[in-house]
């Protein structure tokens, strides 16, 4: 039978209810219908196909005894795969009553959540759908919260905390494994105050596609994370001082490539590159060592810094124009060029 799926103009929980029985999936649909957004199968497979398929799925229901694969391996299944939203549903075995205590028992210890026996009453099997409706919603706003909290926001890199984390577990791993180690400290000179001057909703979009450039750069091995408004880490496992040299180029942005432009003209960024290679062979304190590095004080740079083209001033027409579109801000740093420029028709004009 095919999934039935009764919509509403306002969002409800989702709830997959699996029976081989047609009645039994008539007495679900009238009992839960009318307040969750309900989905029947007839099988396991074609559960599992649904589930696959509709990540709004919050709670499944599935009898225990079907033709074919079982609730048992329908629950195998879900606890068994890599995804977290599957994994993690709530799993409510549908038995009989004559269902021994054992087997329930083993369905525990496969994951199972719940049970309600059948025939069930109309009370109870609303009541173990709020209940397990109300649990997933908890854990996926849970799961937000812990992937969230790992992030900086602006450019959806790992975050300062989320690299201390990190940088610990690679430095124990290296150690076990006696592997090399290192950091590549990236810092966008001028970011903060470029970013500031040009204000949102252009600052948002910058960080957002600097974000996006510096993951995309990395090998997979790798990681990068914002540890400041202008500074930048990439963990590099694996990897000793030479190495990382060779990665210079793979990580230096290009800040055209950024969109870190207005007007069509470079804005004046400098990028500057700061290799740390760590010692794994002694405990170490990952706050300190990792501040060190930014601050660029655990050794010599291995590649110098790289200047953006010196920024060309408008041209005096596109000035006016700015000026008349209100973004004078912006011809600020331009000022002493543009009076450079005018100097000569100053003078004219003076001497007249």
């Amino acid at each position: 039978m095919s999934a039935v799926t009764h919509e509403n103009t306002r969002p409800r929980a989702r709830i997959l209810f699996v029976d081989d029985s047609r009645l039994m999936r008539m007495c679900a649909r009238k009992i839960l219908g009318n307040s969750y957004d309900l989905v029947l199968a007839d099988s396991a497979e074609e559960a599992w196909r649904l589930l696959e398929q509709d990540e709004r799925i919050q709670v499944l229901f599935t009898d225990l005894q079907m033709p074919g694969r079982s609730g048992f391996d329908l629950l195998d299944q879900v606890r068994g795969s890599d995804a977290p939203r599957l994994a993690e549903l709530p799993v409510v075995l549908i038995t009989g009553a004559e269902e021994r205590e054992e087997m329930r028992t083993l369905a525990l210890e496969r994951g199972a959540t719940d049970f309600i026996t059948k025939p069930f009453q109309a009370s109870e099997l609303t009541a173990r759908a709020r209940a397990h409706v109300d649990s997933g919603h908890s854990r996926r706003k849970l799961r937000v919260l812990e992937r969230d909290h790992h992030l900086d926001r602006t450019t959806g890199l790992g975050n300062r905390s989320y690299c201390e984390q990190r940088l610990s577990q690679a430095i124990s791993f290296a150690s076990r494994h006696d592997q090399p180690l290192t950091l590549m400290h990236l810092r966008l000179e001028g970011l903060a105050q470029l970013l500031a001057d040009l204000g949102e909703p252009y600052a948002e979009r910058a960080q957002r596609r600097i974000g996006q450039t510096l993951a995309g750069s990395i090998r997979k091995e790798d990681t990068v994370f914002r540890n400041g408004e202008e500074s930048f880490t990439f963990l590099l496992p694996a990897t000793d001082r030479t190495g990382a040299g060779t990665l210079k180029e793979r990580f230096l942005p290009d800040l055209d490539a950024l969109g870190l432009s207005g007007s069509g003209h470079s804005l004046e960024v400098t990028c500057q590159l700061h290799v740390q290679p760590i010692a794994v062979d002694h405990p170490v304190d990952v706050a300190g060592l990792l501040n060190d590095g930014l601050s660029g004080t655990s050794g010599p740079e291995t590649a110098a810094p790289e200047q953006a083209s010196k920024p060309e001033p408008p041209a005096i027409e596109e000035a006016l124009q700015m000026i008349e579109r209100g973004e004078s801000e912006r011809l600020r740093r331009h000022l002493p060029q543009l009076r450079e420029r005018l100097q000569p028709l100053l003078s004219l004009l003076n001497a007249g």
